[in-house]
């Protein structure tokens, strides 16, 4: 039994050391990050924050949806923005925080869904897509499915480890890409691309994909909502507004310097000068 228990033991750690591996963000981007602390005052409940990270994972995902972002994280909001008294104590047992610590429901390789503080994603790119038209009633029951949510995809998955790292993503073409994506994703990938998210939405029967009219045999309408939804499909969704997510401004060159070469204006001087020779006349032809 000790011997079993051991043999568990370390095949846990193992599993854990690799998902933190895949998960390493190494905090590299040509493009400035979003400017948290402008961000609290712009966040509104039930938000959907698309998330470009750079760790091995995030590059995968990025791959997969054709897409500058890599997962879907919803915004909660503070404790009292969620009406349901049982989930504000549900929450709190989650994770511990103070009334006025603003809230994520993110997942990760090791754990499947959870919540944690937005402060997490601090230094991350960061596109907000709000869903138009969704009351508040609509807000809190969305809420409520994606809290109930939390813990998904917590069991050990090697087959997502090898779904993540062995498949060569990039050399496919894109329609094979998304096709094994949704039909391959499990448990813990949805958790993951954002796609328990979705159906946070779908549960208030708020869709994410257009809706599609069939003609045969009878027209109809029926709602387009893949097994698996990445972060491309919010961003591209007609139903979620986009919202200008306010950048750390120190981060952006400004003048001279935000010019991606260096040179000087008698560099331009022989182009300007062989331009100007192609408007004026020979010498003696003056009209």
């Amino acid at each position: 039994m000790d011997t079993g228990a051991s043999q568990m033991n370390r095949q846990l750690a193992f599993y854990q050391w690799i998902c933190r591996r895949l998960q390493r963000d190494e905090q590299f981007s040509g493009q400035p990050s979003a400017d948290l602390e402008s961000l609290r005052t712009v966040l509104k409940s039930c938000d959907v924050l698309l998330v470009a990270g750079h760790s091995s994972v995030d590059r995968t995902f990025k791959v997969i949806g054709d897409s500058r972002y890599a997962r879907a994280v919803l915004y909660i909001g503070r404790l009292h923005d969620v009406a349901d008294p049982a989930l504000r104590a549900l929450l709190a047992d989650y994770t511990p925080c103070e009334p006025d610590t603003q809230l994520v429901i993110d997942a990760r390789l090791e754990r499947g869904l959870i919540v944690e503080p937005l402060s997490a994603l601090e230094g991350r790119q960061i596109r907000v897509c709000r869903a138009q038209g969704l009351s508040d009633n609509e807000a809190q029951d969305v809420l409520r499915y994606a809290i109930s949510r939390i813990g998904a995809g917590g069991a050990q998955s090697w087959g997502a480890l090898a779904m993540m790292t062995l498949l060569p993503w990039r050399w496919l073409p894109l329609r094979w890409r998304t096709g094994l994506f949704r039909r391959w994703a499990g448990e813990l990938i949805k958790a993951l691309s954002g796609t328990v998210v979705a159906d946070a939405f779908s549960f208030v029967q708020f869709p994410v994909m257009p809706l599609v009219k069939e003609s045969e045999p009878a027209a109809r309408l029926l709602r387009l909502q893949p097994r698996a939804i990445t972060a491309a499909d919010f961003d591209h969704s007609p139903y979620f507004e986009i919202i200008k997510a306010p950048f750390q401004l120190d981060a952006i060159p400004k003048g001279i310097d935000a010019l991606p070469w260096k040179g000087n204006q008698g560099a331009l001087a022989p182009e300007r000068q062989r331009h100007l020779s192609l408007v004026e006349p020979p010498n003696g032809h003056h009209g």
